[in-house]
């Protein structure tokens, strides 16, 4: 019985280093791709469920998050997936104030335009709620937007502001 358990831990432990090299490589992979690059692939990933994108993953009884590979605003973004093949690309940065706020929501949105290029629009405008802006980017023929918002996010003792960066269905954001 004690030859058997050792076999099957062995089994495991290199099963386990053999996916640990596999991620460290798409890892090496990911990070040597430009910013166009991931924004590409996050396009592209979208309606598969951003398979490559996805590490680390939380299940609740609502929706399943994992963590993400790469970052376009902040260090915590992540990949929500709920029931019927759903999946959104969200990042979040708490602000100091509205002016770095805005700051950061121009940064990604002229990265984003120079990335997507000159066939997808951008509608952009207040929020439909609350204080802060909104650039939402679509291209015709396709469920996928990209979103960037800067808005506040009042608290007990202060109102923060945060920007986010969304990749995902449209609908998905009302």
């Amino acid at each position: 019985m004690n030859g058997k358990f050792s076999t099957v831990l062995a089994s495991l432990v290199v099963l386990q280093a053999c996916s640990t090299v596999q991620q460290t490589e798409l890892d090496k992979q990911v990070s040597a791709l430009s910013t166009c690059e991931k924004i590409d692939a996050l396009v592209a990933g979208h309606p598969k469920g951003f398979p490559n994108l996805r590490t680390a993953q939380t299940t609740s009884k609502y929706m399943d998050v994992w963590k993400a590979r790469y970052h376009l605003v902040g260090d915590s973004c992540q990949v929500w997936g709920w029931g019927n093949g759903k999946f959104s690309y969200v990042c979040s940065l708490t602000e100091p104030n509205k002016a770095v706020a805005m700051e950061h929501f121009d940064q990604a949105k002229e990265v984003t335009q120079q990335c997507l290029g000159e066939s997808w629009s951008l509608k952009q405008g207040e929020r439909d709620q609350g204080e802060g802006t909104k650039a939402e980017y679509s291209v015709s023929g396709r469920n996928t937007v990209v979103t960037i918002v800067a808005a506040s996010s009042p608290t007990l003792f202060a109102t923060e502001w945060k920007t986010y960066y969304f990749v995902g269905d449209a609908a998905d954001l009302k």
